[in-house]
C-alpha cells in the first residue's frame, strides 16, 4: 500500500513539473486573476484527466485514439491553443481599475470572470489533446505491471498521483497569486504575452506531434 502511495506521489510530481500548456495556463491565470483562478484551472485539468483515466482503465480508449476522432480533435485543440495564444499576444494593456474578489467571482474592468469558466478552460485545454490518453494508457500499463493487476493498489497509485498533482498545483497557484500583488499591469501584460507565445508554440507542437506520432497507429499495435 505504501509503495503504491510513494510511486503515485513520484508520478504526480513528474506531472507537476511537465511544462505543458496546462502549467502555463495555471500560472497565467493565477497572476492575472489570483490564486483561486489557478486552482480552478488545476481542477479542470484533473477532471479531464479523470475522464481519460477512467476510459483507459476500463479499456474504452480505443475509440478516442481512432483516427476519425483523434485527428480532428487534436487539430481543434491545437488550433484553440494557437488562437488563445494570439489573443494574449495581440490584446492591449488593460487600464488599471478597482478589482474586487469574492468567493467565486473576480471583477475585472467592466466584466466578470467566473472561476467556473476558468475551470472549464483548463478542462477543455486538456481534454482536446488526444495525446494525453496515451500518457494514461502508459501509466495504467506501468501500474498494472508494478502491482500485478491489483485493483486496490492501482486505485491507490492514481489517487496518490492526482492528489499530489493537485497539491503542488495549489502551491504554484498560491505562489503566483502572492507575486501578483507586486506586479503592475504592464508587467502582467508582458507575462501574458510570453504565455501567449508559449500557447502558440504548444498548439503547433500538439498538431505536429499528432501527425508525427499518429496515436491511432500506436493504439492498433
Amino acid at each position: 500500500m505504501f509503495g503504491a502511495i510513494g510511486h503515485g506521489m513520484l508520478f504526480g510530481l513528474a506531472l507537476c513539473f511537465s511544462l505543458g500548456p496546462a502549467f502555463f495556463a495555471l500560472i497565467q491565470s493565477s497572476l492575472r486573476f489570483g490564486y483561486k483562478a489557478g486552482i480552478a484551472v488545476s481542477i479542470g485539468v484533473i477532471a479531464s484527466d479523470l475522464i481519460y483515466l477512467a476510459l483507459a482503465y476500463f479499456g474504452m480508449s480505443g475509440w478516442l485514439l481512432d483516427q476519425k476522432y483523434a485527428l480532428p480533435v487534436g487539430i481543434l485543440g491545437g488550433g484553440l491553443l494557437i488562437s488563445y495564444g494570439l489573443y494574449q499576444v495581440l490584446k492591449k494593456v488593460p487600464q488599471p481599475v478597482p478589482v474586487s474578489e469574492g468567493d467565486t467571482v473576480i471583477v475585472i474592468k467592466n466584466g466578470q470572470v467566473k472561476v467556473g469558466g476558468i475551470a472549464l478552460k483548463g478542462f477543455f485545454m486538456n481534454l482536446l489533446n488526444p495525446l494525453i490518453i496515451l500518457m494514461w494508457i502508459g501509466a495504467i500499463s506501468f501500474s498494472s505491471s508494478k502491482f500485478n493487476g491489483d485493483g486496490v493498489l492501482m486505485i491507490t497509485f492514481f489517487t496518490s498521483a492526482l492528489l499530489t498533482l493537485f497539491g503542488t498545483d495549489t502551491i504554484k497557484a498560491l505562489a503566483a497569486g502572492k507575486i501578483k500583488t507586486y506586479l503592475n499591469d504592464l508587467v502582467v501584460h508582458k507575462i501574458n504575452v510570453g504565455a501567449g507565445i508559449i500557447f502558440i508554440i504548444s498548439g503547433v507542437v500538439v498538431i505536429v506531434r499528432l501527425f508525427v506520432e499518429q496515436p491511432w497507429l500506436q493504439a492498433g499495435q
